[in-house]
């Protein structure tokens, strides 16, 4: 049949005709063709594929006894624009046939509206047409594999990444790292018997698409490691069967619709990009996640969020309220049990248990003047801490110090801890922490305590105002450098640096007492004057005890310095004997040399002397032997004579 030859014809009416044998391709040349009707014949074989560039026409098929096809190997599709009098129809004559597999070609349930099988789902199952539009939004082409992809016969369940159920229905997705580009295709949302879509790790871009919210029976979402842009879709909301939804490593923006996941949530279940830093001003808000990652792909978990200021307040108020308590229900517990021993006397020493040689006890004072160094650093000491602790809270929203611990592979669905502190830092930190902060605690408390011997009087206000910063800022101390810890130590060395810079802060009471005294020492005096004839009374102390402390501390450092003095001359001296000495080895050394020199040369002088005489000795003894044997010869040769002259007789 020359198809070709009419390109102008718009009907071909062939219906009902007994036509036998299967549907030629080269229909596919009725480039003008409105209806084309092969409906009530006996035609067999498969669909020609080429017929599915005939995109305007009404093509009917039906009343026949078609089958389905089997694709062939390296198969080509027919484009969508090519030219006809070149195209080879060979390639696109009936493929063999395929028992039990009644599936038109993918071309034309894809682009001939008019084809009388379109909405067949048999022959034109309708999951398979989204698949081939997401194939080619995707850019199908560049993935890494698409095997089965967009074959004209090709059951769309055993295409590569494709799951379905035993009826035939889409129910996983997987492309992870698969080289997809591109956009997710909107037709994605009428897979609607999707449960799993797992597209991590590829290069998608643009929006993510609505018409996923109408995937009711979906329970895995994974689309991070891309580049999807926009904001979250609010019909995500109706995903109610979600289990797992990760949505970072993209750029994405806005807020996260509240998903309330089945079965629990787990660190690792709802992950977006809601960390600090982010791409953008403002960081993408996901209230119900429960992992948050930032631009720098560092993730923590969301139960990690603590208002440790408002829990610092609360920990302080808590504190100073026990200590109140303390204060006012001791004096009958103290009467009660003083009540049983008379002879009970106090050993508790004010100053002492304060520090003697901090601004701390300037509590104790009744100057305003001494006071206020006081009162400024416990100010500073305060504001040092709450900064720390503030600054140590975890807010996705903001920068702060918090170090996020955990990081989620492109090749794994759950998250791993980078933590290296070990039982050792935790070790070292209680080891300080008690060693530091222990005394202090103890002292402030037993100031309390001694506070109420004194009853409401001015010397027991004092001693208790005094107890009660002491404990409280050490207390303070103590969460935060817990708290610190916590939100930046990863290691071990990191964990003991911290509490080590943090304990410091605890000591300025002490450092300001010591620059006192070395700026006005006088007045300092007066201070302590003051305060040791306060306690005259029931505690033995000296006047001078500030002014004897530093004086000890100053011999102290004189001693050291004089010792030091004398060990830099002792070392002097060795180094200068050990010059002599070194000079003394190399005088003896080149003399051993010499010696050695000396004692080859006479060494050499004795074997020559010696091999001359043994020469010497050799030659004579062989020239006695010579001349012995000489001798010999002759007496034997007048032997030999007479012998021969009597025979001869």
């Amino acid at each position: 049949v020359g198809f070709g030859n009419t390109p102008f014809l718009e009907v071909l009416e062939l219906s009902n005709n007994l036509l036998t044998g299967n549907i030629p391709p080269e229909m596919a040349l009725l480039s003008r063709v409105a209806v084309l009707d092969l409906t009530n014949n006996t035609l067999t074989g498969s669909i020609p594929s080429a017929i599915g560039v005939l995109v305007n026409a009404a093509v009917l098929v039906r009343g026949n006894d078609l089958t389905g096809g089997q694709n062939k190997d390296d198969e080509i599709v027919p484009p969508l624009e090519f030219n006809r009098d070149e195209f080879n129809w060979d390639e696109f004559a009936p493929p063999p046939q395929h028992k039990n597999d009644k599936l038109a070609p993918l071309s034309i349930c894809a682009n001939v509206h008019g084809f009388d099988l379109f909405h067949d789902p048999i022959w034109c199952p309708p999951e398979r047409n989204v698949l081939r539009k997401f194939y080619y939004e995707a850019k199908g082409q560049e993935w890494t594999n698409s095997t089965g992809w967009v074959g004209e016969f090709n059951n769309h369940c055993k295409w590569h990444g494709v799951q379905c159920n035993e009826k035939g229905q889409i129910v996983s997705l997987k492309l992870m790292n698969g080289g997809l580009s591109g956009r997710i295709s909107d037709e994605i949302g009428n897979l609607t018997s999707l449960e799993i879509i797992d597209l991590r790790d590829n290069d998608l871009k643009g929006s993510i698409p609505s018409t996923i919210g109408n995937l009711l029976n979906l329970s895995y979402l994974v689309i991070s490691y891309n580049e999807l842009t926009g904001n979250i879709p609010e019909t995500f909301a109706n995903l109610s069967e979600l289990k797992l939804i990760h949505l970072h490593a993209n750029r994405l923006r806005g807020t996260v619709p509240y998903l309330a996941l089945k079965e629990g949530k787990s660190d690792s279940s709802f992950i977006a990009d809601c960390g600090s830093p982010s791409d953008f001003d403002s960081t993408l808000s996901c209230p119900g996640c429960t992992m948050c990652c930032n631009a720098n792909q560092e993730c923590d978990v969301t139960k990690s969020q603590t208002p440790f200021v408002l829990i610092s307040f609360i920990y302080i108020g808590s504190v100073v309220l026990a200590l109140l308590l303390i204060a006012t229900m001791l004096p009958a517990i103290c009467n009660f049990i003083c009540s049983f021993d008379k002879n009970a006397t106090s050993t508790s020493n004010e100053i002492h248990a304060i520090g003697k040689d901090s601004v701390y006890s300037f509590f104790f004072s009744s100057s305003f003047t001494a006071w206020v160094p006081a009162l400024a650093v416990l100010a500073t000491q305060t504001l040092c801490f709450v900064f720390f602790i503030n600054a140590a809270s975890l807010d996705f929203g903001a920068e702060t110090v918090w170090k996020y611990s955990f990081s989620c592979p492109r090749d794994s669905l759950s998250c791993r801890s980078d933590s290296d502190v070990s039982p050792v830092g935790w070790f070292f930190f209680t080891l300080f922490g008690v060693i530091h902060l222990t005394p202090d605690m103890l002292n402030g408390l037993k100031l309390v305590w001694g506070a109420s011997k004194h009853g409401f009087t001015k010397k027991g206000l004092h001693i208790f105002i005094g107890g009660c910063f002491l404990f409280t800022i050490t207390a303070l101390a103590l969460y935060a450098t817990v708290v610190f810890n916590v939100a930046t130590s990863r290691s071990d060395v990191e964990m003991i640096f911290n509490t080590v810079v943090l304990l410091f802060v605890n000591d300025l009471d002490e450092k300001m007492f010591t620059s006192l005294h070395t700026i006005n020492s006088e007045w300092l005096e007066k201070i302590t004057s003051e305060i040791a004839g306060s306690f005259r009374g029931n505690i033995k102390v000296d006047i001078q005890y500030a002014a004897a402390n530093h004086e000890l501390r100053d011999e102290q450092t004189r001693r050291i310095e004089q010792i030091e003095k004398k060990l830099l001359e002792k070392i002097m001296r060795v180094e200068t004997e050990y010059e002599k000495l070194k000079t003394e080895y190399n005088k003896l050394k080149t003399e051993v040399k010499g010696l050695k020199a000396r004692h080859t040369t006479k060494s050499i002088k004795i074997k020559t002397i010696q091999h001359t005489t043994k020469n010497i000795k050799i030659k004579t003894i062989q020239a006695i032997v010579i001349a012995e044997n000489k001798k010999l010869q002759e007496r034997s040769s007048r032997i030999r004579n007479r012998a021969s002259n009597k025979k001869q007789g």
